[in-house]
């Protein structure tokens, strides 16, 4: 990440986001009305001119995988705040809209951004820049993962750890160490019982086809060269099992086969599920006496 600007990554995953809706073909699986105005380009003709420097089937199949995590994490706060949750986490939250799309839970959610610092003031400055007003159940919290406690960070922007809450954590794994991830999710584990997260992760390219395998290495030789390498994947029986020793329960995972058949089928826009991408959901069990 470059000082004082946001991560390339973020900024990529919002055009696309804003492409989708812009030129895809209906019907969108997620509307981000905000997306365009987020990224940094000034109308659709720069967001085109920044998608055409790369490859375009990178961008097809990256797309498909940004709209359908932000239309399945929208559809499962949905579904947390319908079961009495009141907070929602957002790790790395990026160019993230939905704050300031979702002004219908204003009086019911409690949101909060953790990000990095740098990604984080690049953000106010443009939500400024474009009239994009901070709702009042937002809070931002800036946070260096590897200097400062996220959990510390929370709480001083007034997250309550007596009472449960949902995480996202979308995008981020991939760029993090193995024993960096498991100390956020232990960290996320040690919070009030009923505690949510999903998160995202890649599996091994052993596990996926040659064209996956091909798009994958673009990717990484893309993303090492920003700055931001890949460095985990891991096998979904394996991680579920680790999950589990934290003390979460109710794991359970979202692979292809089901992403496929929920968001893509009978798609004629060349989106669809990438192999690559697995999204695992845990909830905090009881404490033990």
């Amino acid at each position: 990440m470059e000082e004082g600007k946001p991560s390339t990554t973020a900024m990529r995953t919002a055009m696309m986001r804003a492409a989708h809706l812009l030129w895809d073909d209906p019907p969108k699986i997620f509307e981000d009305t905000l997306a365009l105005r987020l990224s940094g380009c000034e109308s659709e003709a720069a967001l085109r001119a920044q998608l055409d420097q790369l490859d375009p089937e990178v961008v097809r199949r990256v797309t498909g995988t940004v709209v359908m995590r932000g239309r399945y994490l929208e559809d499962e706060v949905d579904r947390a705040v319908e079961r009495g949750l009141f907070q929602y986490v957002i790790l790395g939250a990026g160019l993230d809209s939905f704050a300031y799309r979702r002004t219908d839970l204003v009086k019911v959610l409690r949101v909060f951004e953790v990000d990095h610092p740098a990604t984080q003031a690049w953000k106010r400055t443009r939500l400024q820049e474009t009239g994009i007003e901070l709702p009042p159940n937002l809070s931002l919290v800036p946070i260096d993962f590897e200097k400062q406690s996220f959990i510390d960070g929370l709480q001083r922007s007034g997250y309550r750890t007596d009472a449960p809450g949902v995480f996202s954590w979308i995008g981020v794994t991939m760029y993090l160490t193995p024993d960096a991830i498991f100390s956020t999710l232990r960290a996320i584990a040690s919070l009030a019982a009923g505690t949510e997260i999903i998160f995202q992760y890649l599996v091994p390219k052993e596990l996926v086809d040659e064209e996956a395998q091909r798009i994958l290495a673009v990717i990484m030789a893309d993303t090492a060269a920003r700055g931001e390498p890949h460095q985990s994947f891991f096998e979904p029986a394996k991680l579920a099992e680790r999950v589990r020793e934290l003390g979460f329960v109710d794991v359970s995972d979202l692979g292809p086969d089901e992403v496929q058949a929920r968001y893509f089928a009978g798609r004629t826009d060349g989106l669809r599920a990438s192999p690559l991408n697995h999204y695992m959901r845990a909830r905090v069990g009881p404490r033990s006496n």
